[in-house]
C-alpha cells in the first residue's frame, strides 16, 4: 500500500541519476577532461540539490512524515560523505592529506574500503525504503499536509534497518576480501601455474643501482592481475628495490598515455626519472585460462620479466657469431662431403635466448675475423665448426683474448674438434674418440646407440653451473671430452676450472662399437671425463683478463624437439640454464646468475638405471603391494569372524 510523504518519489530517482553521472564521469570518461568535469558537476549538483530538498522537507514537516524525511536525509548525507572519502582516496586527495609515496597504497586502500562501506550503508536503505513507500500518493512535494494517517513510520523504519543490515553484510564481505588479499596465502596445485620469481630475477633487481617501478594496468577485479601481483610482491620482498603500482588505464589516462598503454592487461617496468626514464611493457591476456594455457605468458612470466629487466638495467651489447666454417649456426657453409656425416641442426632458441639477455647478435665472417675481432664485441661465439679455421683467424682470436676478450667455444667431435694454437691460450683441447656410457644414459631409440646420450650430475661450484647444478642431471648428445694442454702464455698462468665432468661409468669409444673394450691395441678406460672448462686470464693493465668457456658438446646449445602439453611437440634448448649462466659469466654479470623459473611442461626423462628402478617398482613392487594389502584384509576379516563366532558360542552356553 502506498504512503503519503512530504517529498515525491522522483527525488530519490534524481539522486540516483546524480550518482550514476558521477560514476560515469570518474570511471568511464576520466580521460576526457572536459566531459568529465561537466558530468561530475551535473552529478554532484543533482546530489546536493536533492539533499537540500530533503533538508527543506524535513524542517517543513512534522510527526511521522518528518521522521521518514529525516531518515532519507541521513542516508543522503552519508552518500555525500562517501563521495568525499572517495575523493581523498585518489591521487589528488592523498596529496591534499600529505600522504608519503611509500604509504600511499595502504592509505588509499583503507579509504577505499571505508567509502565503499559508507556508500552501501547509505544507498541500500534508501532503495528499500522507496520500494516500501510506493509511487501513487507521492508525485509532488506535500509539506503542508499534516495528516499522518497515510504514513506507517514503523514499517519504514524496519525496512530501513533491514536495508542497513544487508549493506553491512555486504560490507563485511568487502572487508573480508581486503584482509584475505593482505594476508594472502595461495596454493596453486594445477599443472599450468604462474611461475615464481627465480634467483636470477631477484639478483637483477637487488643489484640495480636504482629502484625498478612496476605499473600494472588491469581491470578490477581480475584473476590474472592477482597472479601477477603475487609474483611482483614476492619479488619485492626478496629484493627490496621494487615499487609496485596498480593503475587504472581510464582513470589515470595521463600515465597510460605516457607508457603508451592502450589496452588492459599491460605490465610496465620503468627505471629512472624524467627524460632519462626507460620503460618496457609486457602484454598478458586478462582471461586466466588464455594467459595460462594459450599464450603461456603466466607460466613463463619469470623468463619474460627477466628479459625485460636485462634491457632495463643495462644497454644492449654485441655478441659476434663466427660463421663460414660449417658451424651449427651456419649450416649452409658445411662442405658437401661432410653433410652425410654431420647432421643438420638449428639454433633458433640459442639466438632467442641471447636476445632475451639483451645481446645483439652479429655475424663474424672469415674475411672480417682474419683482419681482427671488432672493437665493439662484448664476446665472440664459435659454435661447432666443421672445418678448421685459418691461422690468421686463430691469431685474431688469440689477440682478442690477450686484450681481455670473452670467448665461447662449443666443439663437436663429429666436425672439427681442434682449436689449433688457441689450445695454448685456454689450456685445454679435445681428446680423440666419442664419449659413451652404458649406465648413465637416456634411452631414446631402444638400441645400443642410446649410450651416446650421456647423462651426468657432476658439476663444479662455478657461476656457469649455478642453475644446472640444482636441476639434478645434464643430458649431452654425442659429446666428446676435454683434456689438459700446457699454457703457452708467459708470466702468470690463467686460472682454469673444470665445470662439468661425466660420470665414472663413461669411456671414450675409439672403435665406434658402443661397447667397452678394455683390451686390444688401444684399450678403453672408464673415468670421469671433462665436458666443460672455464678459463680466466690474469689482469692486463689493471683490467680484468680474458674469459673463455670451452664445451665438448655443441648440442648443449642446439634446438631439440621435446613433447609438450597434450602431445604437442615444442622446440627447446637442451640446456637453456647452462647457456644463460655461461653468457652472464662471460659478460661479467655472474652476479645475475641463477635459475630462471619456467612452468612449461617438461618431458619426464630418466637414465637407464632410473628406468630399471621404475620398471622394477611397477612390475614387481605394485603387485606385491596389492598382494600384501589383500592378505592383511583377509586376515582381518577372518579374525573378526572368529571373534563373532566365539561370542555367539558364549551366548548359547
Amino acid at each position: 500500500m502506498a504512503m503519503r510523504t512530504a517529498s515525491p518519489w522522483w527525488a530519490s530517482l534524481a539522486f540516483g541519476i546524480g550518482l550514476l553521472l558521477t560514476f560515469i564521469s570518474e570511471r568511464l570518461v576520466a580521460h576526457q577532461a572536459g566531459l568529465r568535469v561537466a558530468l561530475t558537476g551535473l552529478g554532484i549538483g543533482l546530489l546536493v540539490a536533492v539533499t537540500a530538498a530533503r533538508l527543506w522537507t524535513t524542517l517543513g514537516s512534522t510527526g511521522a512524515r518528518r521522521k521518514v524525511e529525516r531518515t532519507l536525509l541521513v542516508c543522503h548525507l552519508g552518500t555525500l560523505l562517501a563521495l568525499v572519502l572517495y575523493a581523498l582516496s585518489t591521487t589528488w586527495g592523498l596529496g591534499v592529506l600529505g600522504v608519503e609515496a611509500k604509504s600511499a597504497a595502504r592509505v588509499s586502500g583503507a579509504l577505499t574500503v571505508v567509502w565503499s562501506i559508507v556508500m552501501l550503508a547509505s544507498v541500500v536503505p534508501v532503495l528499500m525504503i522507496e520500494l516500501s513507500l510506493g509511487i501513487p500518493l507521492r508525485t509532488n512535494f506535500d509539506i503542508d499536509d499534516t495528516d499522518d494517517a497515510g504514513v506507517e513510520y514503523y514499517r519504514v523504519r524496519e525496512i530501513g534497518w533491514s536495508g542497513l543490515t544487508v549493506a553491512l553484510a555486504a560490507a563485511l564481505l568487502m572487508v573480508t576480501c581486503r584482509v584475505t588479499k593482505e594476508r594472502n596465502v595461495s596454493r596453486d596445485v594445477s599443472y599450468f601455474k604462474t611461475s615464481s620469481p627465480g634467483e636470477s630475477t631477484k639478483n637483477i633487481v637487488a643489484n640495480a643501482t636504482e629502484p625498478v617501478k612496476v605499473h600494472l594496468f588491469f581491470p578490477d577485479p581480475n584473476e590474472v592481475k592477482e597472479q601477477v601481483l603475487d609474483y611482483f610482491e614476492t619479488l619485492r620482498a626478496a629484493s627490496g628495490k621494487l615499487e609496485i603500482s596498480i593503475d587504472d588505464r581510464v582513470g589515470n589516462a595521463d600515465l597510460a598515455g605516457k607508457y603508451k598503454v592502450q589496452k588492459e592487461g599491460v605490465i610496465v617496468l620503468a627505471r629512472g626519472t624524467g627524460e632519462a626514464e626507460k620503460f618496457f611493457t609486457l602484454e598478458i591476456e586478462t582471461d586466466l585460462e588464455k594467459a595460462r594455457k594459450v599464450s603461456g605468458k603466466l607460466r613463463n612470466l619469470d623468463r619474460e620479466i627477466n628479459a625485460l629487466l636485462m634491457k632495463l638495467v643495462r644497454d644492449k651489447r654485441k655478441a659476434y657469431l663466427v660463421k663460414g666454417h660449417g658451424e651449427v649456426t651456419d649450416s649452409e657453409s658445411v662442405p658437401p662431403d661432410l653433410k652425410g656425416r654431420i647432421p643438420e641442426r638449428s639454433m633458433t632458441m640459442f639466438r632467442k635466448r641471447l636476445a632475451e639477455l639483451n645481446y645483439e647478435i652479429k655475424d663474424l665472417t672469415v674475411m672480417e675475423l682474419a683482419r681482427d675481432v671488432p672493437a665493439d664485441a662484448t664476446m665472440v661465439l664459435l659454435m661447432g665448426p666443421s672445418v678448421p679455421l685459418q691461422t690468421a683467424e686463430w691469431e685474431a682470436l688469440d689477440r682478442y683474448l690477450t686484450r681481455g676478450g670473452r670467448l665461447l667455444l662449443a666443439l663437436d667431435p663429429k666436425g672439427e674438434p681442434s682449436i689449433g694454437p688457441l689450445a695454448g691460450r685456454v689450456g685445454v683441447r679435445m681428446m680423440p674418440g666419442d664419449l659413451v656410457d652404458d649406465q648413465a644414459f637416456m634411452p631414446q631409440r631402444g638400441s645400443i646407440t642410446d649410450r651416446r646420450f650421456v647423462m651426468t650430475s657432476q658439476f663444479t661450484s662455478h657461476a656457469t653451473t649455478t642453475a644446472i647444478s640444482r636441476g639434478g642431471e645434464l643430458i649431452t648428445i654425442e659429446p666428446g671430452a676435454l683434456e689438459d694442454h700446457p699454457f703457452s702464455s708467459q708470466g702468470e698462468v690463467p686460472k682454469k676450472t673444470i665445470t662439468i665432468r661425466s660420470m665414472a661409468s663413461s669411456w671414450l669409444d675409439y672403435n665406434a662399437n658402443f661397447t667397452f673394450d678394455d683390451k686390444g691395441p688401444k684399450p678403453e678406460r672408464k673415468d670421469r671425463y671433462n665436458l666443460g672448462a672455464a678459463i680466466e686470464g690474469p689482469k692486463v693493465g689493471g683490467k680484468d683478463g680474458f674469459r673463455a668457456l670451452v664445451y665438448s658438446d655443441v648440442d648443449l646449445f642446439a634446438d631439440v624437439l621435446a613433447p609438450g602439453a597434450m602431445g604437442r611437440a615444442q622446440v627447446r634448448l637442451l640446456s637453456g640454464n647452462l647457456l644463460v649462466d655461461s653468457i652472464r659469466w662471460l659478460g661479467g654479470e655472474e652476479v645475475f646468475a641463477g635459475e630462471i623459473v619456467s612452468e612449461d611442461d617438461k618431458p619426464i626423462q630418466h637414465s637407464k638405471n632410473q628406468d630399471a628402478v621404475w620398471f622394477t617398482l611397477t612390475t614387481v613392487g605394485a603387485p606385491l603391494l596389492v598382494l600384501t594389502l589383500g592378505l592383511v584384509g583377509t586376515w582381518a576379516r577372518r579374525r573378526r569372524s572368529m571373534k563373532k563366532a566365539g561370542r555367539a558360542g558364549e551366548v548359547k552356553r
